[in-house]
């Protein structure tokens, strides 16, 4: 309690007239599925940091990082807040700067904080009941004094208004959930953070908006708009001068608290981040007797000092709002995440009701009160999202190696859906049309070569093209017949002639027209001479509407052992689909190996288990799993894959990317031939599965 009901009042009746009060109460409707949300997740993960912990353990540390920066600029902002209103109702009494005094108290918070959290807490206790019972007799008092006149017209600036004065007061119901911050210094947790929540919430849902229709019943419209001490205004109208001491006291106290509870709480989301390896380890520093996080308090207060000091105090309540909403709708999502990742470990003590649609309700509620803030707090708000993704991708992503709820939820999910897929392909007759595109410098050996491995992936009955795009190419590729007798089945073979002038052209010609299903070719070596051959197969990777592979090092042969990376890119439905049938015509067993982050955790290596299992009983050649955790991807790939004939790894997207990719740095220290695949159906089918990877990894 503070800023929230002894400032914002006024704002909030210039914005909506009358109707602030409701406005109050509509913030705190959207602010109810959050409370509950987070009390379910503090139950089960009863640990320093709150809102960061609970959004980075369910989205992962890109997402966290973004929550940890915003709700500790939100506390922060909200801190600083009371501290500037706090220098008005000094000013009322003293002749002071207002923001002198805000600098003072805070220097005088900080000192209190590194001396632990239960001096803190005490501390706290005795302003809280003060401003609680002041506030309930002031009710009481004014109650005899409400008019129905008093609140004509209504709403002055209509429904649109209504939401931006709920959008500015939102952040009154920031310290309903702060509780969460400091679970692990709470006693039995699992009764008393939800039960600190719902007496908060309930508690200020009731006294905030009968405080503020109490104000607007006993002072002037005009007056009311005007101040910057709105409750010392109303109680001189109501109870004179007595009245005004004894509530602009009772706001002083009340202020000073907030700003305490703002440092107790927004302390520790540095430090809890530190211990995450996302922030500066000296922030994870606690005191040997006070058990607090010592620099982490400091930075936070010299921020909230800073804050002061430069920052008015509208955009003060406006920033601290927009944070907020943010924040409450990452909350949201976090428990979806947790609930449907089904995870062993989650366990809480109190579970949300009405899930999801309580969720979801305060997700799009948040979004809302969001588009009524302003520009200024909204730009704001992106912008602190756009520095969290930057900090994490210069400073913690290399730290950062935990996997999320959300993602496990998603890697089942997509799981399910590869296997249905897996199946579908591999018991199907086989690819209708294969193209297999020459170009120079290709020898005979590694042009049939390629020919034999195309023809091992066409269907009974059907056709495999072969394109040449350089005249002297005819002397090195079999005949017509020499192929159909290669391929040893009843397929129909078309060989054509292209000019060398336009090859990307005149290959995306012909698989259009054509409609071929798998484009095979070869990637030669880089070198000064193949320099434009490697780009216009790259190019065509990327442009066709076709599946294509691209075989690098030497020509298969003798297969015995094909290895398939689940690491290095996605398709697995395509690779399992080429691998098994190359596989069963040159009766060869095959070797998934998926290579996982070291730090991964066993939950993580056990799914990707269970996904082999799945994926070996549904194959109809030999199959074994191997899975192993290691940091460096590309010498344990080049290690795990030796003893094999051919190598089968998905080539993600890399377009305007001049350098060389992943997939192409493994090939590279694989020793063996290593197949190359790409598909334009996954990038078109799983837009939305990748931008949430991105996202939650």
């Amino acid at each position: 309690m503070g800023s929230g009901i002894f400032v914002l009042p006024s704002l909030a009746f210039k914005i909506t007239g009358p109707a602030a009060a409701l406005a109050y109460v509509i913030a705190g409707i959207v602010v109810l599925p959050a409370v509950f949300s987070k009390a379910e997740m503090a139950t089960a993960m009863p640990v320093s940091g709150g809102t960061y912990l609970f959004i980075d353990r369910a989205m992962g540390p890109l997402l966290g990082t973004i929550a940890g920066f915003g709700v500790w600029f939100s506390l922060v902002f909200k801190a600083a807040f009371a501290l500037v209103g706090l220098g008005a109702y000094m000013s009322l009494f003293f002749d002071v700067p207002a923001k002198a005094v805000g600098l003072a108290i805070a220097t005088l918070l900080i000192g209190l904080n590194l001396l632990g959290v239960k001096q803190s807490v005490k501390f706290q206790t005795i302003l809280v009941t003060i401003a609680v019972a002041v506030l309930v007799g002031f009710v009481g008092f004014g109650l005899p004094d409400i008019r129905a006149s008093a609140f004509e017209p209504f709403v002055t600036h209509g429904g649109i208004g209504l939401l931006k004065a709920a959008a500015v007061v939102f952040v009154s119901y920031a310290g309903v959930t702060k509780i969460a911050s400091i679970a692990e210094e709470v006693r039995d947790p699992g009764k008393t953070i939800p039960k600190g929540m719902f007496i908060s919430i309930g508690l200020m849902i009731l006294l905030y908006p009968a405080v503020v229709a109490v104000m607007i019943a006993v002072t002037a419209p005009d007056v009311l708009a005007g101040t910057a001490t709105p409750a010392a205004v109303a109680a001189k109208a109501l109870g004179g001068t007595v009245g005004l001491e004894i509530v602009s006291w009772t706001a002083i106290i009340a202020l000073i608290s907030m700003s305490n509870a703002g440092l107790v709480a927004s302390a520790r989301y540095p430090f809890a981040m530190a211990r995450n390896r996302l922030a500066p380890a000296f922030l994870a520093k606690v005191g040997k007797k006070s058990g607090a996080p010592t620099n982490s308090i400091m930075v936070t207060g010299l921020v909230m000092g800073l804050l002061v000091a430069t920052v008015p105090i509208l955009e003060l309540a406006k920033l601290a709002s927009a944070f907020l909403l943010l924040v409450f709708a990452f909350e949201n999502l976090a428990l979806i995440a947790f609930r449907e990742s089904h995870l062993a470990w989650y366990q809480p003590t109190f579970r949300s009701p009405l899930y999801p649609w309580m969720q979801w309700f305060g997700i799009v509620g948040a979004l809302v009160l969001l588009t009524q803030i302003g520009v200024i707090p909204a730009v704001g708000a992106v912008g602190f999202i756009v520095a969290g993704i930057l900090w994490y991708r210069g400073f913690g992503q290399a730290r950062a190696s935990r996997e999320s709820a959300a993602r496990d939820a998603l890697r089942l999910r997509s799981q399910d859906r590869l296997v249905a897929e897996t199946f579908k392909a591999v018991s199907s007759a086989g690819l209708q049309h294969v193209l297999v595109a020459l170009r120079r410098p290709a020898r005979a050996e590694r042009a049939q070569s390629l020919i034999q491995l195309a023809s091992n992936l066409v269907a009974p009955g059907g056709r495999l093209h072969v394109l040449h795009l350089d005249a002297k190419l005819e002397n090195v590729v079999p005949s017509i017949d020499d192929i159909a007798e290669m391929a040893g089945r009843d397929i129909t073979v078309t060989v054509e002639y292209a000019p060398e002038a336009n090859p990307r052209g005149e290959v995306h010609r012909y698989v259009s027209g054509a409609a071929v299903d798998l484009v095979l070719a070869d990637l030669p070596q880089e070198l000064q001479a193949t320099k434009s051959i490697i780009r216009d197969w790259r190019w065509l990777r990327e442009h066709l509407p076709s599946d294509s592979a691209f075989i690098r090092n030497r020509p298969p042969t003798g297969m015995d052992t094909i290895c398939v990376l689940g690491t290095g890119g996605p398709y697995d439905p395509l690779k399992l689909n080429l691998a098994s049938r190359i596989a069963r015509r040159e009766n060869a067993s095959l070797r998934l190996i998926h290579v996982v982050q070291g730090e991964a955790s066993p939950e993580q290596i056990a799914s990707i288990e269970d996904y082999h299992r799945r994926l070996i009983a549904i194959l109809d050649v030999p199959a074994v799993s191997v899975v192993e955790a290691a940091n460096d991807l590309v010498q344990t790939v080049s290690r795990l894959s030796r003893g094999a004939n051919l190598v089968l790894m998905g080539a993600p997207s890399h377009r305007f990317h001049l350098v060389t990719d992943l997939a192409d740095r493994i090939a590279e220290q694989v020793d063996c031939p290593t197949l190359l695949i790409h598909t334009p159906t996954h990038e078109n089918l799983s837009l939305r599965r990748r931008i949430i990877e991105r996202f939650i990894a």
